[in-house]
């Protein structure tokens, strides 16, 4: 459908033009019925009105027109998006308020876009987490049913690995949506990181030592900041932990804690192969994986270093890749 040369809107900007040309007839003629201005004067003002009002209607076309065609544009591209079609975008570059106004809308539909997009990484993500430990559980419901299980305890320890595992899922997913939607409530005191890295490397020792690594920290004195103790541990927790899956056999994962100025510096230190190159510091977004193949059996469901991240903002801290071989997360926190 083609659309008019000039919407409702340039059609008002017409009319305005003409109103005011209208409103210059009409007090010439109460001016010379006042008798301000003679016939000979009025004939000549009313000639002189004859190429100013097609001068007008010109320029008030010439003003409107990109003014409807814009309007349209963006009426448009408001009329895509509302259909669902995120890569939608209105075109329009102007340096007034109509400019403005759809430099908003196509950032608001930036946002809408990464909000579609990080939704559908997460019901994928979500999916390809539980599709096999729910198909384990329900092989092992069955043979324990069915009797065929050569041993049932065995089959009721894998399934209980397997809903543990569910469960740290869950929690996971809970704490990044109350990380992303503001909900979690902090409650900072001072707090001793060094004492929260030991803690820290003594809950996870039992993980390390089942896969053949060793843990230590490195610290020149105790480092205190100010934050939520709890939600440090957990960051501590998710980095030692990371740095567990990605170290070969034989090799050590540690926690360095050192002072530079004002800040805090928390370096946690593996030995494997370090980040993807192509990845970046997109390890740090929610669902992302090095191994695509990795699921809840073999790892996490790839928020471990989001909800680092995001713990670490809420904070006022930095989080990122650091420099050095193998795999190298650093943390600076205000003290």
């Amino acid at each position: 459908m083609t659309r008019p040369v000039l919407n409702r809107l340039g059609r008002r900007f017409m009319w305005a033009s003409m109103g005011v040309l209208a409103t210059a007839v009409i007090m010439i003629v109460i001016a010379a019925q006042q008798m301000f201005i003679n016939d000979q004067d009025l004939g000549f003002l009313l000639w002189i009105l004859i190429p100013a009002t097609i001068a007008a209607a010109v320029v008030a076309y010439v003003l409107s027109a990109p003014i409807a065609r814009d309007a349209n544009m963006l009426s448009d591209a408001a009329a895509r998006v509302g259909g669902g079609d995120l890569t939608a975008r209105s075109g329009v570059v102007r340096a007034d308020e109509l400019g403005d106004a759809a430099v908003e809308f196509d950032r608001m539909v930036d946002r809408l876009e990464a909000v579609e997009k990080e939704r559908a990484l997460m019901l994928s993500s979500i999916s390809h987490d539980l599709r096999t430990p729910l198909a384990a559980l329900r092989a092992s419901v069955e043979a324990i049913r069915d009797g065929v299980a050569e041993d049932p305890d065995a089959s009721l320890k894998g399934m209980e690995h397997q809903v543990q595992a569910l469960a740290v899922l869950v929690d996971d997913l809970q704490l990044h949506t109350r990380l992303a939607s503001g909900t979690l409530v902090m409650r900072p005191t001072r707090v001793d990181l060094t004492e929260l890295a030991d803690e820290a490397v003594e809950t996870l020792r039992p993980i390390a030592t089942a896969n053949d690594v060793e843990l230590a920290i490195r610290a020149t004195d105790r480092i205190g900041a100010t934050g939520d103790p709890a939600q440090l541990g957990r960051v501590f927790r998710n980095l030692i932990d990371n740095g567990i899956r990605h170290t070969p056999p034989g090799t050590t994962v540690t926690v360095e804690l050192t002072v530079h100025g004002d800040r805090a510096v928390v370096r946690v230190v593996d030995q494997g192969d370090g980040f993807p190159p192509e990845l970046g510091e997109r390890v740090f977004d929610a669902f992302t994986r090095g191994d695509p193949a990795r699921d809840v059996r073999t790892g996490t469901a790839g928020l471990g270093l989001a909800i680092a991240k995001g713990i670490i903002d809420e904070h006022g801290g930095d989080i990122g890749l650091g420099p050095g071989a193998g795999g190298v997360v650093e943390v600076s926190l205000p003290m």
